[in-house]
């Protein structure tokens, strides 16, 4: 059988922004007109693929999805002479890790216990004595490994924040919120629902189970307002959305009434003749700048 890559980096599930964040956002571009002639209907269309085009390009920029993923990655790491094996995954930051293990041989590799893992915000180390180690006499091991000698691992884990959408109806008073996704919010997580005036702040409740794919989220108090299907249910700092706001900006931004003004986006650089795209440009990258990943 054929080796395969086994690392998995899914893309974002959801734009940084809901077609209702753009539209509410003091942006002064009109978005009535995007599609001559079109109907308010597909205006909005339009909006949303403009918004996740800038979402792409805030990814690409960061060099790493932003918003909440589980990924898996296989990588080389060694054990230090203290008896941790620290591991240090491509994208974060890191909520939560699903699965791991390690081994000196691929093809044989040992289970390491997530519930053990100490996890920073670029790094999860695991401790590899047991803790009733005697050190009475020889050090005792809890698993067979050498240390500093290199080690395969294979880690599953939970990066980036949390950016879904309200999968259905619901009303003021409920502890529970139907999400499009639930990947990437863990119990105490603060997120925002972001409906105009009926924004409000949330707390997932300690009893809330770490998962993917569609479900609720348990909330630590119920909901003030009631919100319908598609609200933005997001823990993106406000940094990130703000940028894509400029960022949407800069493609949406044009000379009477369609023509676009910029002439070429690449990574790092704006190339046109508007000061005022220009001027956004560069206040997306500023935002963004904590949020890089550093190849």
């Amino acid at each position: 059988m054929t080796a395969q890559i086994t690392v998995d980096s899914p893309l974002g599930s959801h734009p940084y922004l809901t077609v209702a964040e753009y539209k509410q956002a003091p942006t002064s571009v009109d978005v009535d007109d995007l599609v001559g002639g079109g109907s308010m209907a597909l205006n909005d269309v339009e909006l949303g693929n403009v918004l996740a085009r800038a979402s792409s390009w805030i990814d690409t920029h960061c060099n790493q999805v932003l918003a909440a993923t589980e990924d898996t990655e296989t990588l080389r790491g060694r054990a230090s002479r203290d008896g941790f094996l620290r591991i240090h995954p491509r994208y974060s930051p890191v909520v939560a890790v699903t699965s791991a293990s390690f081994g000196s041989n691929p093809q044989a590799m040992q289970s390491l216990d997530v519930t053990t893992a100490w996890i920073e915000d670029a790094s999860v180390v695991f401790p590899l004595i047991a803790s009733n180690a005697s050190f009475l006499g020889p050090i005792q091991f809890s698993r067979i490994y050498q240390p500093l000698a290199e080690q395969f691992i294979s880690i599953t884990y939970v990066n980036g924040y949390a950016n879904s959408l309200v999968a259905s109806n619901v009303n003021a008073a409920v502890s529970s919120l139907p999400v499009t996704d639930i990947v990437g919010f863990y119990p105490g997580q603060r997120f925002a629902l972001y409906d105009g005036v009926s924004s409000e702040q949330c707390v997932v409740a300690s009893t809330f189970a770490v998962g993917s794919g569609p479900g609720s989220v348990t909330l630590a108090s119920p909901l003030q307002y009631a919100h319908n299907a598609g609200v933005s249910a997001s823990a993106l700092p406000p940094a990130v959305k703000q940028a894509c706001i400029y960022m949407t900006n800069v493609i949406l931004k044009s000379r009477g009434n369609a023509a676009l003004t910029i002439q070429r986006i690449e990574i790092g650089q704006y190339t046109g003749n508007n000061p005022i795209v220009a001027n956004d440009y560069s206040m997306a990258c500023d935002l963004l700048k904590p949020f890089r990943r550093i190849r």
